[in-house]
């Protein structure tokens, strides 16, 4: 399962998402990462949340960043949950590259059997294509 949580810059949802994931600890059986792309979250984090801040690799576009996350994921069976602090932070996308890239992330959710909690900066009206992760 994709769960987005969208809003404008400043409206709370980095916040929202250490939240989600330090009170998930608790219910989840298999590993957690969170992902952003600096280490404003990492002392507000559970330590058995994974960090990591993804400013320290290589990865420029959409295509880089699913392959890291692959990678994530290849390495280590008992991931249960992503979390992704803002995703436009980490990788700039036109709208369709962001439609696109979810489309992606959703199968490999599906497949691997684990869930993904994205934020996204996003001042105006939401691509249709994202209405059914919200």
């Amino acid at each position: 399962m994709v769960t987005l949580i969208a809003g404008k810059k400043g409206s709370g949802k980095s916040k929202e998402i250490v939240r989600r994931a330090n009170e998930a600890l608790e219910a989840h059986k298999g590993d957690m990462i969170f992902i952003d792309d600096d280490s404003r979250a990492m002392y507000d984090l559970h330590h058995d949340i994974r960090f990591v801040d993804i400013s320290k690799f290589p990865v420029k576009n959409t295509c880089e960043f699913l392959g890291f996350i692959c990678g994530l994921i290849s390495n280590n069976y008992d991931i249960q949950t992503i979390y992704i602090d803002g995703i436009m932070n980490t990788v700039r996308m036109t709208q369709e590259e962001l439609v696109e890239w979810f489309s992606r992330i959703d199968e490999v959710s599906d497949l691997h059997k684990i869930n993904f909690v994205v934020t996204l900066n996003y001042e105006s009206e939401l691509p249709e294509g994202l209405h059914r992760y919200q």
